[in-house]
């Protein structure tokens, strides 16, 4: 399997130089300490307790019942190297972020998520703590190696959230590709082979199958890509296996590719060495050191099978994982649609392009404006002004559309028109009564972050309107390219100086030192909708996600905001959850400037975070009371006082009127299985039961 070149996601010079106190001479010299403990025997018990801790929690333990006992052992002595690793002397910054980068590639690709990661790495300062307390040094050398070593751990996880950022940025590329693929094909042969190629070119996937049936229900494979995609089709054209059948009676119709066929489902296979129904094609497939696979149905208008495209990888669970799932439901989606019509993605023509343009130059230019309300108190805090461009004919263009038409000159043109706009409506708003502390969020393209040309417009525009600089606040997606981080340090920290606030969009990218977001202290960190939404597939992870996340900003100082709220449950779960703010559909789309008095008027702010009036905000609320069990179960007097305190699921129930409902029931008896501890295992099913309902619950709310 290729690695990823690190070249490629290695941060600067700069980025490293502020974790200068955690190595050097002075670090090695505490690090001595080390040699009076058995680092082996330390190591290993460490290791053991780690993976029980990751086997207590449902998402981790799937992954490790992919891996056979070997493998298992074999992660317990890494780990032990792991934890090892940090109390090395003679290290630096840049070797151990190379190491963590595989090591985040590791995890990305067998399916340990990012917020698992992020739970785990409190075991690691934990440890560290008390190593420390043992090593006899004066206090202020004891709290320098204990300053040192979580700097290290902090180091470890920024290399691992770069690496899943990496990862997802090579599924936008891949998509990109994907659909290019079947851009430049003018038949089904060279259109397949092109995609073949693309997917099996994709890190992770090591051979792709497109095969569809015969008369007898026979799966022919027509076309094969990856690198080990014509030696297995091979196993099966000489007979070694036999090809996959439609038919649920034979065997060869029980694994992926038939149940896919049958259903019209993608069918994962986490494991060949554990899955059922894949005896015929276990042996050959192992030999070719595959570990998982996925059976991908094409559809046809009616939701009918007519081809499978078949994906193989050397990583268990490498299909199961949350990031895949979108992926490939958006190969069978174009798949589905080429095959049966040649479709073809639309591009940005030239002509098309200078019509944009056109309208940019002629002052075409209109903000809409999307609310952005305190989640404590319901308050208007602020709006985001987002770009629109009037056509000939009055009709508003999407910024999708037309932003991949404008160069430099063009998106700092869309900026200095937005901005201008920007401080004549905030004028209006206040003339016409409305708060005076309002903000508002502009978008600041990642070019322009360490440009004067921005800077110079930015004081100017808002020196020409008499605007004081804290109206304002820049929504910067910072640049992964940018080589100059001094001048991006110096430009953020000038505009913080004259008051504008900063806001970042791309929190866990990992391309911005989570030091630096300290030091250099962004306002605002905000939690892009594409993770909200993930509350329809997987509601508990994404709570989680948005928990974790909104801890590690709000202790760097910054304010939340959690994007795409689009229902009252999303609302109440972000508020539940501790984010300072919230914006989406729930709260308002995007209006013209003219709208934004009304609304305020009519606005009511629907969350009571003490009585939620949905389950997905009982979810939250459950999600947050799990955390603090966990916290209390060593103490079992003050564990016992906790559990027969009122939760907000009871909140909820008593304000739904669903006192005997199934819910009722369910958290009952979770209460009572409480009482044992949050480590015991009837308590962690029924604890896994109830959120299920809630859930179900949930998603029936919606409807």
């Amino acid at each position: 399997m290729d690695k990823p070149d690190l070249g490629q996601i290695m941060p600067s010079a700069e980025y490293f130089a502020d974790y200068d106190s955690a190595y050097g001479e002075d670090i090695d010299s505490l690090l001595a300490q080390t040699q009076l403990i058995d680092m082996d025997a330390m190591s290993k018990e460490f290791a053991s307790h780690f993976y029980n801790h990751l086997g207590e929690r449902e998402e981790s333990s799937s992954v490790l019942s992919r891996l056979s006992p070997q493998e298992r052992a074999h992660l317990h002595a890494k780990q032990a190297e792991h934890l090892c690793s940090f109390l090395q002397p003679r290290m630096c910054a840049e070797t151990q972020y190379k190491r963590a980068l595989l090591i985040g590639r590791f995890h990305e690709l067998v399916g340990v998520s990012l917020p698992i990661q992020m739970e785990t790495y409190h075991l690691y300062h934990n440890k560290i703590d008390q190593l420390t307390l043992g090593f006899d040094l004066e206090e202020t050398l004891r709290a320098k190696l204990r300053s040192a070593l979580h700097q290290r751990l902090q180091l470890d996880l920024e290399a691992q959230i770069a690496s899943h950022a990496q990862f997802d940025t090579a599924i936008v590329q891949f998509h990109a590709q994907f659909d290019q693929a079947i851009q430049n094909a003018s038949n089904l042969a060279d259109m397949m082979r092109n995609c073949l190629q693309v997917l099996g070119d994709f890190d992770g996937i090591a051979a792709c199958l497109f095969s569809r049936p015969d008369s007898h229900g026979v799966m022919q494979i027509e076309a094969e890509g990856g690198k080990d995609g014509h030696a297995y089709a091979e196993t099966m054209r000489s007979k070694k296996v036999p090809f996959f059948k439609t038919n649920p009676d034979d065997p060869s119709g029980k694994g992926p590719a038939g149940r896919a066929w049958r259903s019209g489902e993608i069918q994962v296979n986490n494991s060949f060495a554990t899955s059922e129904n894949l005896h015929p094609w276990r042996a050959e497939a192992q030999a070719l050191g595959f570990r998982s696979s996925v059976a991908v149905p094409l559809l046809d208008s009616s939701g009918q099978a007519f081809a499978i495209l078949s994906l193989y990888s050397k990583w268990p669970g490498f299909f199961g994982a949350t990031t895949r799932e979108a992926m490939l439901r958006q190969i069978q989606q174009s798949m589905s649609h080429a095959v049966l019509r040649y479709e073809r993605t639309r591009v940005v023509s030239a002509e098309l392009g200078q019509t944009y343009r056109r309208y940019l130059n002629n002052n075409a230019v209109q903000m809409f404006y999307q609310p952005i309300v305190d989640l404590r108190t319901g308050k208007l805090h602020g709006v985001e002004a987002l770009a629109r461009l009037l056509d000939d004919d009055g009709q508003l263009i999407p910024p999708g559309a037309f932003l991949p038409a404008l160069g430099d000159a063009g998106l700092l043109t869309l900026f200095q028109s937005g901005l201008q706009q920007v401080c004549k409506d905030y004028l209006d708003w206040r003339e016409q009564g409305l708060d005076a502390d309002l903000s508002v969020s502009i978008n600041l393209p990642p070019n322009g972050l360490g440009q004067d040309v921005y800077r110079d417009s930015v004081f100017e525009i808002l020196g020409q309107w008499s605007l004081p600089s804290n109206v304002l606040t820049l929504e910067m997606l910072e640049d992964r390219d940018m080589q100059d981080t001094a001048q991006r340090d110096k430009s953020i920290a000038e505009y913080q100086s004259a008051g504008i606030h900063i806001a970042q969009d791309d929190l866990g990218s990992g391309y911005s030192s989570l030091l630096r977001m300290d030091r250099v202290a962004c306002d605002q960190v905000k939690i892009d909708q594409a993770l909200v939404r993930g509350t329809l597939q997987r509601p508990l992870r994404a709570l989680e996600f948005i928990y974790h996340l909104t801890l590690l900003a709000q202790g760097f100082g910054a304010e939340v905001v959690v994007e795409g709220l689009e229902d009252q449950g999303l609302i109440e779960a972000a508020a539940i959850l501790g984010a300072d703010l919230g914006q989406g559909f729930g709260i308002a789309r995007p209006m013209p400037a003219k709208d934004l008095l009304g609304w305020s008027r009519q606005w009511k702010f629907p969350v009571d975070a003490e009585h939620p009036s949905t389950a997905l905000g009982a979810l939250a609320g459950f999600l947050l009371w799990d955390h603090k069990l966990k916290n209390v179960s060593d103490w079992p007097e003050m564990a016992v006082n906790f559990v027969k305190e009122p939760w907000l699921v009871h909140r909820y129930i008593e304000r739904n009127a669903r006192t005997d409902s199934e819910l009722a029931s369910a958290l009952e008896r979770t209460q009572i299985l409480a009482l044992q501890g949050h480590r015991n295992t009837k308590y962690r099913q029924m604890r896994d039961e109830l959120i299920e309902l809630l859930v179900r619950i949930w998603l029936e709310e919606r409807k």
